[in-house]
């Protein structure tokens, strides 16, 4: 795989390890963006890779928009294309076929909340610290953070963490819904590659097409899903990896 300056993976039997390692904490500025984008959609495209972890190099996930190009000496028109960017970037990882975690230690504020927040599974060290800090430089949430907030912790407690741009600790972030688990900092990395590789283990047309339902669980109701499970069940028992996990399973008893 390709590497940057600020964004590196590493190919960890069938797990993408991807690590930001940008200036100011991560900040997703164009040096990081760009290289993180290829290389990502990369690894999206790549059947050798069956699980995405993403994470932050330097005691932090990332602190989103680089603030020194913000306020008067920000474009508008180049705020818009690196958006876009970032927007399809989110946009594939969450809804395509491989099943993303993110690790998060240190700062998630910004852009780098809302993408440690658009992963299928989000864990974090006992320091890490969640801030949706829009609202305290006059804008308003972006990067779908207010998509996946309020699907993770309902519309109110959404809304409150938004209006008040409050910081939120990793005790607070596991109780309310925001992160999966909590680990010490000295054995996160462990802990997520252990999931990670019991995750690629498994058949990637079953985890892709677990994924798209469990997406589309929020979207429709309960009879729509229900057809939409039927209509794909009967092709995941005909594939050879069902025969083989039966047939493991009623051997070992």
């Amino acid at each position: 795989m390709k590497e940057s300056e600020f964004f590196k993976i590493e190919m960890v039997e069938g797990v993408a390890r991807c690590s930001m390692q940008g200036p100011k904490m991560n900040a997703m500025g164009t040096e990081m963006m760009y290289p993180m984008a290829e290389m990502l959609n990369s690894a999206l495209c790549d059947d050798g890779v069956r699980v995405i972890v993403l994470r932050g190099e330097g005691g932090n996930f990332s602190v989103g928009a680089d603030l020194s190009m913000m306020g008067e000496e920000m474009d508008p028109a180049y705020l818009y294309e690196n958006m876009k960017l970032a927007n399809s970037l989110l946009l594939e990882l969450h809804e395509g076929p491989k099943p993303v975690i993110t690790e998060v230690d240190g700062w998630a504020a910004g852009g780098g909340f809302s993408l440690a927040i658009a992963s299928d599974i989000t864990y974090a060290t006992e320091r890490a610290k969640f801030l949706a800090s829009f609202v305290r430089v006059a804008i308003i949430p972006d990067l779908g953070a207010s998509y996946f907030l309020t699907r993770r912790m309902g519309l109110a407690k959404a809304k409150e963490i938004a209006f008040t741009g409050r910081t939120i600790d990793s005790e607070e972030a596991l109780r309310i819904g925001l992160v999966n688990r909590v680990f010490p900092h000295e054995e996160i990395s462990g802990e997520v590659m252990k999931t990670a590789r019991k995750i690629a283990s498994r058949s990637p047309d079953v985890l892709a097409m677990a994924k798209r339902n469990l997406n589309m669980a929020g979207r429709v109701d309960l009879e729509t899903m229900m057809d939409l499970e039927a209509a794909t069940q009967p092709f995941m028992v005909l594939r050879p990896e069902h025969k083989e996990a039966v047939k493991k399973f009623f051997e070992k008893g």
